[in-house]
């Protein structure tokens, strides 16, 4: 490898790892319930990464973002799974009075993950609730009914333009809601927030 690839790879490795590590370690820690434990799951991807990097493709961010979360799902379900399988020592630290995901059968996985949507759901529908009338309105009509910006339009007997206004403060605000209870990064993986 030459040292302008080796040179971009860092960079773009140390951009990703400042955007991501804690979005990352938040997702983890869901399924682990355990901090220790969480920070060496995205350390141990971001390594994988770094050792892939020439097989990955840096120019295109939707596919790596994509690429950290599985990682960390699939490495925290790997420590999960050891952990039952091989009825391991908790870390350090842990008490299994304070760690549910520690030692549940593999069914128990995908509560958890149906949890996490659970969780999500809930927190965007208490935020739809604030907005105002007319808002939650197009809200509800474009992302729950799944209507056209035109059709909503017709339907309210508003513009196009006041459509797409609604629109946009509504993903703006539930984005900062998101944002503030750590939830973004996971939310995204899941609806178009954007």
């Amino acid at each position: 490898m030459s040292r302008d690839n080796y040179g971009q790879h860092l960079s773009a490795m140390e951009s990703l790892f400042k955007r991501f590590y804690k979005p990352l370690r938040a997702y983890a820690f869901r399924y682990v319930n355990h901090e220790a434990t969480s920070e060496d799951i995205v350390q141990d991807v971001f390594l994988e990464l770094w050792e892939r990097r020439d097989g990955i493709r840096f120019d295109d961010p939707g596919a790596v973002k994509s690429y950290l979360f599985k990682s960390v799902y699939n490495q925290s379900m790997n420590v999960l799974n050891s952990i039952s399988r091989n009825e391991l020592r908790l870390p350090d630290g842990m008490d299994e009075n304070v760690a549910p995901g520690y030692g549940l059968p593999s069914h128990a996985f995908n509560q958890e993950h149906s949890l996490l949507l659970d969780e999500l759901e809930a927190e965007i529908a208490g935020f739809v609730e604030t907005l105002p009338p007319q808002c939650k309105k197009v809200f509800t009509l474009s992302r729950t009914h799944g209507l056209k910006n035109r059709e909503i339009a017709e339907q309210l007997d508003i513009s196009i333009k006041a459509v797409e206004k609604h629109i946009h403060k509504a993903l703006s605000g539930l984005r900062k809601h998101l944002r503030a209870k750590d939830l973004l990064s996971i939310a995204c993986l899941f609806y178009h927030l954007y």
